[in-house]
């Protein structure tokens, strides 16, 4: 069952800086279990909106059509992990409220962000984090080469490369998802504040990738900023794009 935004606490975060500094945005935190927030509709297409989402529990959230074969659920529960889903593809993303700052976006269709072409869209949303995390010392470059897709990236977002995601060096550091309907784009951005994948590698089963622990750690890496300074960055690259 699909829960609507009334039903899930909210909670205002540094508020001054979300309505002051987003003219034309709304812009709010939310806050609830990773599942819940994945469950989440916007209700609200009359203007471009940021969720900053702040999650309550540690889940391995699988890609809207990912097998779950590969999950030792056993696992899961011994180290109180949850399992979760999200309605966009690609491999799975470790969500911990420590390692992971999460912001989705909401642009309706019209807007003058809206794009029809969905790569287009993603370096667009691709570049303004570029310009947050440049602002904050952080050097990154975009990815605006096609889908790289393997084995890894099916069951690892980290491990694949989209249009608009963030690398530094050849390692991601901003994963980007989309979601499009009627209404608008849901852009879905996690971005490693810290790359710990020795602590959630072993939720996947022995079977699922050759050589799977060494190519994790491989793949990604972090920017090792606060969550704050993260958001205060981002929101003013958004005013700027």
């Amino acid at each position: 069952m699909v829960q609507r935004l009334e039903d899930i606490k909210q909670v205002k975060i540094e508020e001054a800086l979300l309505a002051n500094s987003v003219p034309g945005w709304i812009a709010s935190d939310r806050t609830g279990e990773v599942q819940d927030l994945h469950s989440l509709e916007n209700v609200n297409w009359n203007f471009p909106t940021i969720w900053v989402m702040s999650p309550t529990n540690s889940s391995l959230v699988l890609g809207s059509s990912q097998d779950d074969a590969c999950i030792d659920y056993e696992y899961a529960e011994k180290i109180d992990v949850g399992i979760a889903r999200r309605r966009t593809g690609g491999g799975a993303v470790f969500v911990d409220p420590k390692t992971l700052f999460w912001v989705d976006l909401f642009v309706p269709r019209g807007h003058r962000l809206w794009n029809d072409d969905i790569g287009v869209a993603s370096i667009w949303m691709g570049g303004v984090w570029k310009d947050a995390l440049g602002s904050l010392g952080v050097d990154s470059h975009i990815h605006k080469r096609p889908f790289v897709k393997d084995s890894l990236a099916e069951l690892v977002c980290f491990g694949g490369r989209a249009p608009g995601e963030l690398l530094i060096g050849e390692k991601k550091v901003l994963g980007i998802s989309q979601r499009r309907t009627r209404e608008g784009v849901r852009f879905q951005c996690a971005l490693a504040l810290e790359w710990r994948p020795e602590e959630w590698i072993a939720l996947f089963t022995d079977a699922s990738t050759k050589g799977l622990k060494s190519a994790i750690l491989a793949s990604g890496t972090c920017v090792r900023l606060d969550r704050d300074e993260v958001l205060r960055g981002f929101i003013q690259a958004l005013v700027r794009s």
